[in-house]
């Protein structure tokens, strides 16, 4: 059976203390991803709905579509109230975005990516008059959840209140009717099963904020390698590592593989990104030069510049860092 890599392990448990609030089957994921009990995969550039990561600290709520509605109020000049039929009628946009919760580990699992569609918040914003003077966008979730965003960035243009996940109407487990898109941002600021959007005067802090966690929710900078798996045995002397990388809206300008635990670093060929807020897939053809154990790493360097961090930090309060490690077997 394959056993976690040391860095892996030491990452568990930030990541199962934000899970404790989780479904059943979405902490069985991130325990078989910790633990090793799933075969190794490249990863889809699409994450289907069934497959999308899901947290929520509580179960989804069931809504009655013809009694739900979203309002927009706060520091506005035109407060508004939408029905679900108002707001799928307006001029809609979409993008893909990768998501990733802010409990995730190195190399986690609770990250996946969606073609999302919905009302960009800036055109909901300049259509109710929003102060220009305000400080946050509020988020206001019908299960009591609330999280918020600084009123700049809630106007950047990239944020939406998405109505639709891969084209298929939102499902329920992922905020069905509507939920908040804030690409670059950890999972808690998009908000799920929306009823509710303020524009108020100072900084509020949500949910999490309030237990200690992060309001900034700024995506750090991470990379993993899908294959080979961590403890996997595998044969011949040619071989295609393969991962992805994600720095949020920051892009990602190299990655880079080493095959010696951090002797020396050879870089990675990068797929072109999807989109500037998604993930991006590397590979690297490996000509091993003699069967043998060897340990793996892999870093990536964002569109800034910057180099991830080789520091190791639990999720609490504001994301994992760390380098993704795995150990196989070359047999000949």
């Amino acid at each position: 059976m394959p056993r976690p890599s040391r860095r892996t392990f030491l990452k568990a448990a930030g990541s199962l203390l934000l899970a404790s609030a989780l479904p059943a089957p979405s902490l069985a994921g991130l325990l078989d991803r910790i633990f090793g009990h799933h075969e190794p995969k490249a990863t889809k550039p699409i994450t289907p709905n069934d497959e999308f990561y899901v947290t929520s600290y509580r179960s989804p709520p069931t809504i009655r579509i013809n009694d739900w509605s979203l309002s927009i109020a706060g520091l506005v000049d035109r407060p508004i109230t939408l029905t679900y039929q108002q707001l799928i009628a307006k001029p809609s946009v979409s993008q893909i975005v990768t998501l990733e919760c802010v409990g995730n580990t190195v190399a986690g699992e609770f990250i996946s990516t969606a073609e999302w569609e919905g009302v960009p918040l800036r055109s909901l914003l300049e259509e109710v008059g929003a102060h220009v003077n305000a400080y946050d966008v509020v988020f206001r979730a019908v299960d009591g959840f609330s999280d918020s965003i600084r009123f700049d960035r809630a106007m950047a243009g990239d944020v939406m209140i998405a109505h639709k996940m891969n084209g298929a109407v939102l499902p329920q487990g992922h905020g069905f009717p509507a939920r908040a898109i804030v690409p670059g941002h950890y999972g808690m600021k998009h908000v799920q099963w929306l009823t509710g959007i303020e524009v108020v005067d100072q900084d509020y802090k949500g949910y999490y904020a309030q237990k200690g966690w992060t309001d900034e929710a700024v995506i750090k900078t991470m990379s993993r390698i899908d294959l080979p798996g961590h403890g996997t045995t595998i044969r011949g002397l040619h071989h295609r590592v393969q991962g992805l990388a994600f720095a949020g809206t920051k892009g990602i300008r190299l990655v880079e593989i080493s095959l010696d635990d951090g002797e020396h670093w050879t870089t990675a060929t990068l797929e072109p990104p999807s989109s500037p807020s998604a993930w991006i897939f590397w590979s690297y053809d490996w000509a091993v030069p003699a069967p043998g154990r060897y340990t793996m790493l892999v870093r990536a360097t964002d569109g800034m510049g910057k180099v991830q961090t080789s520091i190791e930090q639990d999720s609490a309060p504001d994301g994992a860092t760390g380098l993704h490690e795995i150990t196989v077997t070359v047999a000949a």
